[in-house]
């Protein structure tokens, strides 16, 4: 019989004082690694229960229990919650939970061990810290939506809530580090964990990081820098979209595929040759960058010569980073998406962790 190994959390008790996204979806990848995970809800409920297809699958397998913090009952309840647990997450404006006694301070005097994580929009601290603000906020506020700007400069909210997300990812990264360091010195700790923050670290990495436009700029001479406002604003604007070769096609049935090639040389020659291009095969990246007006409708009436299924197989057999634009159901209908990411039940979705599993 294979050995099997312990859930990575297991034992370990969460108490989640969230609701919505942000702490839920932190919690259910804890439990998701074995923690034992304890909802509180307010009597009204989590408001994502207005949203089944949301709140089922980030708080199935928690034990939901409903306390009105602002009865003294309810509150001599959570305080023996509290002196059991290992991490108490909680996701109320700075202030709130200090007066519902579950403050970071509140819970060290009752339970000196106890990892604290707060997830807010701008973080404990700062002139933000007391604002409201939900995803599109703060993701106007860290610039991406500045990133997502389409052709006419107008900006654009992600569709994706990834404020949200990525402070869920950092929740869970800091908690099982505080856990970890816990291990050593026996104390927990105070987590500050800002949405604003989270995603202001991956707009910033890749607009520093893919700056075309920067080094257009920085090559062109000053008298010629008129003339390339246009091509650099572009460059600004797309990104590693603006390369022809990384981006969304239509075939000749109407489906959609994906080319992903960056700075590979080797993949444009063997696209370039796949799509009977030889006259342009040896031109090395940045000549394609600064051709892509040229090149990408090229590419483009090239594939919709063919249908979808022609151009995954001859271009996918040659070697060329390609594939199928899914909708997410039809992701989930994928051999090896469900082999990786869907439960036993053929319904859920794991969390993207190694050795994550759930209880039903």
């Amino acid at each position: 019989m294979a050995h099997v190994n312990p859930p990575p959390l297991a034992g370990i008790r969460v108490l989640d004082l969230t609701w919505n996204l942000p702490g839920p979806y932190a919690s259910f990848q804890l439990a998701s690694l074995g923690a034992e995970v304890t909802k509180i809800e307010p009597p009204r409920g989590d408001p994502a229960k207005h949203v089944p297809g949301l709140y089922e699958p980030l708080n199935r397998g928690k034990h939901v229990i409903v306390l009105d913090l602002r009865e003294e009952g309810d509150r001599r309840r959570l305080e023996d919650l509290i002196r059991e647990t290992d991490v108490v997450l909680e996701g109320f404006r700075p202030g709130v939970a200090e007066r519902l006694g579950c403050g970071p301070d509140q819970v060290a005097a009752l339970n000196p061990r106890a990892v604290y994580c707060s997830i807010t929009a701008f973080g404990r601290t700062g002139e933000r810290a007391p604002l409201p603000a939900h995803d599109l906020n703060v993701q106007a506020l860290a610039g991406a939506c500045h990133l997502a700007r389409d052709a006419s400069g107008r900006p654009h909210g992600m569709p994706l809530p990834i404020a949200d997300l990525s402070a869920s990812m950092a929740a869970v990264s800091s908690i099982c580090a505080a856990l970890l360091a816990r291990e050593r010195d026996g104390r927990g700790r105070a987590l500050d964990v800002g949405m604003l923050d989270a995603i202001l670290s991956w707009t910033v990495l890749w607009s520093r990081g893919v700056d075309f436009a920067g080094e257009v700029r920085r090559r062109t001479p000053r008298p010629g820098r008129s003339l390339v406002r246009r091509l650099a604003e572009r460059l600004d604007r797309q990104r590693l979209h603006a390369l022809p070769h990384y981006d969304l096609f239509r075939c000749r049935d109407g489906r959609w595929l994906a080319l992903g090639i960056v700075d590979e040389d080797h993949f444009w020659r063997l696209l370039c040759d796949q799509l009977g291009l030889p006259g342009v095969a040896r031109w090395k990246m940045q000549v394609r960058l600064l051709a892509g007006p040229v090149l990408r409708p090229l590419i483009a009436a090239r594939l919709r010569t063919a249908d979808r299924a022609t151009w995954l197989d001859r271009l996918g057999s040659a070697g060329v980073p390609v594939t199928p634009v899914l909708t997410p159901e039809e992701a989930l209908q994928d051999a090896a998406v469900r082999a990786r990411m869907v439960e036993p039940d053929g319904v859920h979705v794991r969390a993207p962790l190694p050795d994550a599993r759930h209880p039903s």
